[in-house]
């Protein structure tokens, strides 16, 4: 006969504290890989941050399509984009650019594309403004608007 094995007996008020301190530690991760403002700020090795002194040049000015990430950095789902997007933007390398932009640091620009929520994934033609992606996307979602983008003429 082939019995189970025995873990002893736990109390439930044990197993809620057990519960709470992994929480707290998954918490305490989550937390330190996603709020640092600075890490949110920089260039990734696909996206790269721009500033509103620079964002004629990089997006307004370029002969490729570009996607321009409106995001801040206390904001979660843009937490949870920026390495999607970064991810993402490594298959389409030398078809798109895809550039950030902090709507804290450049307020006008965001209410010149009428940014009134984020994260918002707007996409550039020739300057224009062709396609835009509000809130998080999924990833077949996003793909899908970066394949019609990349194959637009």
């Amino acid at each position: 006969m082939v019995r189970g094995v025995k873990f002893g007996r736990m109390s439930s008020s044990k197993r809620v504290n057990i519960l709470l301190a992994t929480a707290a530690v998954a918490g305490f991760c989550l937390f330190v890989t996603f709020t640092n403002p600075a890490a949110m700020n920089k260039s990734s090795a696909n996206v790269r941050h721009v500033t509103q002194g620079e964002f004629t040049n990089e997006v307004r000015r370029c002969s490729q399509p570009v996607v321009v990430d409106f995001y801040a950095t206390w904001c979660e789902p843009c937490r949870v984009l920026a390495p999607l997007l970064d991810r993402v933007a490594d298959g389409y390398t030398n078809k798109i650019k895809f550039v950030k932009v902090n709507v804290d640091e450049s307020p006008e620009l965001a209410q010149s594309y009428q940014v009134q929520a984020i994260p918002v994934v707007t996409m550039f033609k020739d300057g224009k403004v062709v396609d835009q992606i509000s809130g998080l996307p999924t990833e077949a979602d996003l793909r899908s608007k970066l394949d019609a983008l990349a194959a637009a003429k």
